[in-house]
């Protein structure tokens, strides 16, 4: 079976290291136990900055998880585990690794800046892809700051109102949604970012034109005070960025 026959999905996952649940969370064993095989394990007790490479390990495995769940049709038991990341330290010269589950194989490439860290994911071959992304803000990207978040759920559609479970959660639709307008060359009037029937938060998002699958991947992530999202088209239009669309 071929790229063409699976689909070509993106999955993206964006870590803010200033959040209080990321503190010191790479010496609790317990923890980096459940989420890293016995490889990873290793890499983080030799690592030189063991936070960085914890949850740039995590933010891998997120990112592949959403890409599985769309290959196979819906969400499996996530065991962090069972993704396995190569290199298992995460810092490669290019920052292109892989993440490999079961029968699937997915590139990786890391973006890190000082308090964040993010990973796109894509199944197929190529490392030189044409995902496009983005990150941002969560207070630098809301339309209406202060207002209530009504306010932020009457910019999007009935269907696209339903898998929100927060402002960020929001906020970052509308960002896909004008990112996917832009990268599909339509009028954002025209699209949706919606979820399929499942539990609420676990559902892959969909991206709609005119009410029909668009020719277009889209996936979303929300943590702390950030927001990342990415799209890849059907049709590529040219290399993977190295840097956030827009940078």
């Amino acid at each position: 079976m071929t790229e063409n026959d699976i689909g070509r999905f993106v999955g993206v996952d964006v870590v803010d290291l200033h959040h209080p649940r990321c503190a010191d969370k790479a010496t609790d064993e317990r923890f980096t136990s459940r989420i890293l095989n016995d490889v990873e394990q290793g890499a983080l007790a030799v690592a030189s900055d063991p936070n960085a490479t914890l949850w740039r390990l995590w933010a891998a495995k997120e990112a592949a998880y959403k890409v599985v769940s769309k290959v196979r049709g819906k969400p499996p038991a996530f065991m962090h585990a069972a993704f396995r990341v190569d290199p298992p330290g995460t810092f490669s010269k290019d920052d292109f690794g892989r993440v490999r589950w079961e029968d699937i194989s997915m590139v990786i490439h890391w973006h890190q800046v000082p308090g964040r860290i993010v990973a796109l994911a894509w199944n197929g071959l190529i490392v030189d892809e044409a995902v496009e992304w983005s990150w941002g803000a969560v207070d630098e990207l809301d339309p209406e700051p202060g207002a209530p978040i009504e306010a932020i759920l009457a910019r999007l559609t009935e269907r696209e109102r339903g898998p929100v479970h927060s402002r960020s959660s929001a906020l970052v639709r509308l960002a896909a949604r004008s990112a996917l307008a832009s990268g599909l060359g339509v009028e954002e009037r025209r699209l949706e970012v919606v979820c399929g029937e499942g539990p609420k938060g676990r559902m892959p998002p969909e991206a709609l034109l005119d009410g029909q699958a668009a020719p277009a991947d889209v996936s979303l992530s929300h943590h702390g005070k950030w927001l990342a999202w990415a799209i890849r088209l059907v049709e590529p239009r040219g290399p993977a960025r190295s840097r956030p669309a827009g940078t």
